[in-house]
């Protein structure tokens, strides 16, 4: 296994944890009031906006065009089936805010998409890539999750 497999585990994911601290939540929270005054009464929901929506997809769009550029054929297999897994969540938790739908949907379909016959890698340890992989993916889909469901209880 490459210390560069290894790497994807640490580096995306602290990548959206930054992205979850750092952020200010009015770039994906929206509220919608029914009165402002006297007394506001609001309902607040998950709406990205399109600069969440690019540093979210951020570093797969790098990983992407970083591996065509360079013609590594890896890092493209990586990053595609990534940013397919985390344009899902986004998509996913824009219509099923508050559920687990959000997460096991896409968790099932980064298993799916890394199985594909033209992501599949031969060899043991291409299947432990295939692995770290799939974690990687999952664990920036759950700290998407996070980041939207404690950035619109926190709002309320």
């Amino acid at each position: 296994m490459r210390l560069r497999s290894l790497l994807y585990l640490f580096i995306f994911p602290a990548w959206e944890f930054l992205l979850m601290v750092s952020l200010p939540s009015r770039y994906y929270v929206k509220a919608f009031c029914l009165q402002i005054h006297p007394y506001p009464i609001c309902d607040f929901h998950f709406g990205p906006s399109a600069t969440f929506v690019l540093f979210a997809t951020a570093p797969f769009l790098i990983a992407i065009i970083l591996g065509l550029w360079k013609k590594w054929g890896k890092l493209v297999a990586f990053g595609v089936p990534s940013l397919a897994v985390v344009l899902i969540t986004i998509l996913l938790l824009d219509i099923f805010e508050r559920s687990w739908i959000s997460f096991f949907v896409p968790a099932a379909v980064s298993v799916v998409l890394y199985s594909l016959p033209g992501i599949r890698l031969d060899g043991q340890i291409r299947r432990v890539e295939r692995l770290i992989w799939i974690a990687t993916s999952l664990i920036v889909s759950f700290i998407l999750c996070l980041m939207v469901w404690g950035g619109t209880s926190v709002s309320v």
